[in-house]
């Protein structure tokens, strides 16, 4: 059911399906530093990923570009989002958007213009594989609007957005990789945004692309509550649930596990890990840390044979 995520949300989009904006709308995006960072190491041409005929049809790139692109947007994007949610929500239920409704224009454009903007200010560049096709919106898919989930989400008396016990749950679950660290952590994350639209009762009448819809909004929801929740404790995380997400290929069904990125580093890379330590020395650094404690083993069972004999 999920897998409409990918469809919706995370399609290649043709450029002639981009909503047309007027010149005074503006997109409000909360953008740190690290932002840039995490964008130019997941997106930019490295010594890893030289840039070439096949640089945007790579599976490689696209499954370690995207994923963290669409974090850091929702990201920055979480307050004005989130803002419009709680300010949807108390409308009255007669204007409630209607999913089976043709999609109204969304965030998409005026957000990847500024975020672009602040990009090049940085002199981070993001080239799109061709002339007409941008990386955030063609590319990548990536959608902004407002979102609505009022089974995991409601406005309480003082007007201020909470989340109820499923999204209590997503707290802690993906906090920091679910604690556990790791695929395991990440996977324990994917399964409680599933049930975020837990409550299926009365909801008979829906149509299948109403559903998909209604189950796209709350799982972004959710994902973007986590990042303005704490955008440093939940952004590996995030990215590594939007990774398994966007990569699942299967339209039956919905991804239950998180998966390695080839390189088995973390998807959103921050400043901190760039500034001190090349990609490489990082990798060198782990793979240390796995087969030193396995090297001691060896010694030591050499060591207990040679002086038994």
């Amino acid at each position: 059911m999920k897998i409409s995520l990918i469809r919706s949300s995370f399609q290649f989009v043709s450029p002639s399906t981009i909503s047309s904006f007027t010149q005074a709308t503006t997109c409000p995006l909360d953008i740190p530093e690290n932002l840039f960072y995490g964008v130019k190491s997941a997106c930019g041409p490295s010594t890893h990923h030289r840039p070439s005929p096949e640089f945007y049809s790579s599976e490689l790139h696209r499954s370690r570009c995207c994923p963290v692109l669409a974090a850091w947007l929702y990201s920055a994007y979480s307050q004005t989002g989130l803002r419009a949610a709680a300010m949807a929500a108390k409308s009255p239920p007669a204007q409630a958007v209607s999913y089976d409704m043709p999609v109204l224009p969304d965030d998409s454009e005026t957000c990847v213009e500024t975020l672009e903007k602040a990009l090049a200010n940085k002199g981070v560049q993001l080239p799109g594989p061709n002339a007409t096709c941008d990386v955030v919106y063609c590319y990548c898919g990536i959608r902004l609007h407002p979102f609505s989930c009022p089974e995991a989400f409601s406005v309480n008396t003082r007007g201020k957005l909470v989340g109820g016990e499923s999204v209590k749950r997503l707290e802690r679950d993906c906090l920091n990789y679910g604690h556990g660290g790791g695929l395991g952590g990440c996977s324990k994350c994917l399964h409680s945004l599933y049930l975020l639209n837990g409550d299926k009762a009365g909801r008979s009448n829906r149509t299948d692309r109403t559903s998909k819809m209604h189950n796209q909004d709350c799982e972004l929801m959710g994902l973007t509550w986590l990042l303005n929740k704490n955008r440093s404790a939940y952004i590996h995380t995030v990215s590594a649930v939007l990774r398994a997400i966007i990569m699942n290929t299967d339209d039956s069904t919905d991804p239950e596990n998180c998966s390695l990125n080839s390189d088995d580093m973390p998807l959103a890379v921050d400043s901190s890990e760039i500034n001190s330590q090349s990609l490489s020395t990082i990798l060198e650094t782990r793979i240390y840390h796995h087969l030193f404690p396995l090297f001691l083993f060896c010694v030591s069972i050499v060591f207990s044979f040679v002086t038994r004999y």
